[in-house]
This record gives structure tokens, C-alpha cells and sequence, in this order.
């Protein structure tokens, strides 16, 4: 699996697939918002920007970042961030989550959607995550369960109001969903390959949760 999605294929996913999870973003920013963070906020692997651009219209006062390592998806976010009339609120560039190109503790939230299962070697981005955080900041990343069963996805679609926004009927998303590359097994996350990346990594304050067909795993430098 490739760790970026390159052309043509970020045109489609721009298009369709992530147009689909712009009501769970708004959830996460609404999320941000509630926890009055403010500051320097980045989205690592923001594909076509909408993360960002969603956490913009809610936060008022943070300054925002989306990082991708696909030029071609860089561009595409910069048009949509143009299209909103946010480009002046949004800025974005290319870098990956083994280096984003930010100095040291100068960020006070990092998000990602959907990024931790194209990581070949998960370790090197927790390392680069820590290093940019500053003291107290947070990340919140979310991945897709590749083993969520099917009511589990049904939940999921329901919580987050997609049922209308499906590119397929939901019944046929549900079969396909164990067999999709949106995420990893649960254990990957918990024992296995990103399990044992946290446990290594300089993070003590970390909490990984299932939520319904994801999992978030919450960071906490300190």
C-alpha cells in the first residue's frame, strides 16, 4: 500500500470518497472547539484539506496546517481552501508524517484521519509527532478498523449522518468494509505494529479506544 495517494487517484478521492466524511470532520472540529484549543493546529495527511478548512469556520483564533506528502493533493487542498475563502486561514505544503518540516514544540494540536495504516514505520512519525508538539499539546488520530463487523459500521455511518452522502448503498459498504484498505486489524493498533510503535515511543500519555468502525488513539506529550 502506498503511503500517499498520487495522481490520478487523488482527483477521485477529492471527487467522491472524501466528500463523504466532511460531517465526521466538522465533528472533530466542533470537538476542538469545545476544548477551547487554539494555537498552532495541523492535519497530517490532509488529502484534499477539508479537515483543516472545517476546524477554520469553528476556531477563530488557531493557525492551521495541512500536510501531504502527494503534491498533486496539495494543490487540490489549496483550490478548496481558495473555493471556501479560507486560503488566508488554511495554508498548506508538502511534508510527511516522518517530517513535516515544522520546528521543534511549536504545535499545540496535530490531527489525522485515515493515515496511521499507509505508515510503513509508524515509530518514526510518533517520534516526529512528539518532537513538534509542545508540552501539553495533544494528538488525535483516527484510522479505520478494518475488522469492525458490519453493525459496528452501520453505527459508525449513522453517529456521523453519511447514510445520504454514501458513494454505494450502505448494504454493499458493509460487505466490502473487512476487505477495504481504510484501515488495519484492531490488534495492529493495540499489540501489534502501531501497538508496539506507541509503547516505544517518547509518548507516556497515550490511550487507544475503539469507536464503533475506527479507532482513536489519543496522545499527550508531557
Amino acid at each position: 500500500m502506498p503511503e500517499g495517494i498520487p495522481w490520478p487517484f487523488s482527483r477521485f478521492y477529492d471527487r467522491y470518497v472524501n466528500r463523504v466524511f466532511v460531517k465526521w470532520f466538522r465533528l472533530i472540529a466542533a470537538d476542538v472547539k469545545a476544548r477551547q484549543i487554539s494555537g498552532i493546529i495541523v492535519d497530517i495527511g490532509t488529502g484534499p484539506g477539508r479537515l483543516p478548512l472545517e476546524v477554520a469556520k469553528q476556531v477563530g483564533d488557531a493557525g492551521l496546517f495541512g500536510i501531504d506528502i502527494s503534491e498533486d493533493m496539495v494543490k487540490i487542498a489549496q483550490r478548496n481552501a481558495e473555493r471556501e475563502g479560507l486560503a488566508d486561514r488554511v495554508r498548506y505544503r508538502v511534508g510527511s508524517a516522518y517530517d513535516t518540516g515544522l520546528g521543534d514544540n511549536s504545535v499545540d494540536l496535530i490531527l489525522s484521519t485515515g493515515t496511521i495504516h499507509h505508515l510503513r514505520t509508524p515509530g518514526l512519525a510518533f517520534d516526529e509527532f512528539h518532537r513538534i508538539l509542545r508540552i501539553g499539546g495533544e494528538a488525535w488520530l483516527y484510522d479505520g478498523r478494518r475488522d469492525a463487523t458490519k453493525a459496528e459500521f452501520e453505527a459508525t455511518v449513522h453517529k456521523l449522518g453519511m447514510e445520504g452522502d454514501l458513494p454505494l448503498p450502505i448494504w454493499l459498504l458493509k460487505s466490502m468494509w473487512p476487505h477495504m484498505h481504510v484501515g488495519l486489524k484492531t490488534e495492529a493498533y493495540i499489540s501489534g505494529n502501531v501497538g508496539r510503535a506507541l509503547s516505544a515511543s517518547p509518548f507516556k500519555d497515550y490511550d487507544v479506544r475503539k469507536e464503533g468502525a475506527y479507532v482513536t488513539i489519543m496522545l499527550r506529550k508531557t
